[in-house]
């Protein structure tokens, strides 16, 4: 009997799986952070329409690799568990990017990268995808007008894309690499019409997943997008079903979505911030993605102290004590950290009606 790939996990949380930090943490005890996202650099190739962080005005930095090589093994040390690459800007762009992710794999990191992927050159491929638990490629179209438009680029970028992908699976299944390789689509009323086109161009790749993203509106942002999801909810998920198979998904994230349209939020305080946090292209330490370029809310910077003395730092405890007191009325709706503050906000408050019968 020939096994069946086992299904992506894309909604929810996995912070269950972490018993032992959410314990000490409980107790009052500081734990690092599970999983952190970095961005290398906070310049793009790419001038999405749909970009949430279109506001920042400090373009054009990127992280010194010795610095960030250094707290790459103190954070692998403190106890941090995974990386993402990707941030403020295109990864891809940094210079010294082989350098860096071969170095936190050494230092026994999980790593990924979310990227546009029109970089994503062979010799990339070729170095970096061996030491990759995954790679997500934000494509938010299915036509060469329909990408332009979309991610303010070049056409020719697109079918670039394409090629990269192909190139990627075909190296991934010849070197049997473990390494999840998946596609992002962000639903916009732009490209809500865009979504078969792109599925049949891709499904025959060897991609691993497409997920349906619902936007969601960041609260600095320039751009002001909306789509009703309710209108197209069930040719969404018509999609998933037509196309997903033991091969390749169609991830339908309609979860997220009821989320993303809920007036207001299922808890008063984001515990999650105790379990992720960001670190910008300026080597900034900061909650979340809400803070960028905030001073006052920022924990340290790894140019002049350590990670781990950052985390366990005065500076920090401050700044948790701000956010919680400012609660999460002007936080973004269906975040990364959403079904993390349910899990959170229930195992804190018990506010689950019959809570011990399991």
């Amino acid at each position: 009997m020939v096994a069946q790939k086992q299904k992506i996990k894309i909604e929810g949380h996995k912070l269950m799986y972490h018993a032992t930090e959410v314990s000490k943490w409980l107790k009052g005890e500081v734990v690092a952070p599970i999983y952190v996202e970095i961005g290398l650099v906070n310049s793009c190739n790419h001038k999405c329409v749909f970009c949430a962080l279109d506001y920042l005005k400090n373009k054009g930095k990127m992280i010194d690799k010795d610095v960030l090589i250094s707290n790459l093994k103190d954070m692998a040390q403190f106890g941090v568990k995974s990386i993402m690459f990707g941030g403020e800007g295109e990864p891809l762009l940094h210079p010294h990017l082989f350098e860096i992710i071969e170095k936190a794999k050494e230092s026994g990191l999980d790593l990924a990268i979310t990227t546009n992927g029109v970089l994503l050159t062979e010799e990339k491929i070729k170095k970096i995808l061996k030491h990759l638990s995954w790679i997500k490629l934000s494509i938010d179209a299915g036509t060469n007008e329909g990408y332009k438009k979309i991610h303010g680029c070049r056409e020719e970028d697109f079918p670039t894309v394409l090629k990269n992908i192909d190139f990627a699976c075909k190296y991934r299944k010849e070197n049997d690499l473990n390494c999840k390789i998946g596609c992002q689509f962000l639903l916009i009323s732009e490209n809500i019409n865009e979504i078969e086109a792109l599925i049949l161009k891709i499904k025959d790749l060897g991609v691993d997943y497409l997920v349906l993203k619902p936007y969601s509106q960041h609260p600095s942002s320039i751009n002001r997008l909306k789509l009703n999801l309710y209108q197209h909810d069930s040719r969404l998920a018509n999609l998933s079903a037509k196309y997903s198979t033991d091969h390749f998904q169609v991830i339908y994230r309609n979860i997220s979505a009821e989320e993303v349209e809920k007036e207001e939020l299922d808890y008063k305080q984001c515990y999650g911030i105790n379990f992720f946090c960001l670190m910008d292209a300026l080597g900034n330490i900061i909650p979340c993605n809400l803070f960028y370029e905030k001073e006052e809310y920022t924990y340290g910077n790894i140019n002049q102290k350590k990670f781990r003395e950052i985390w366990n730092s005065d500076q920090r405890k401050a700044v948790l004590n701000k956010i919680y007191k400012e609660g999460c009325v002007n936080c973004r709706k269906g975040c990364r950290l959403n079904f993390m503050n349910k899990y959170l906000d229930v195992v804190v408050n018990k506010n689950i009606e019959h809570i011990n019968f399991i």
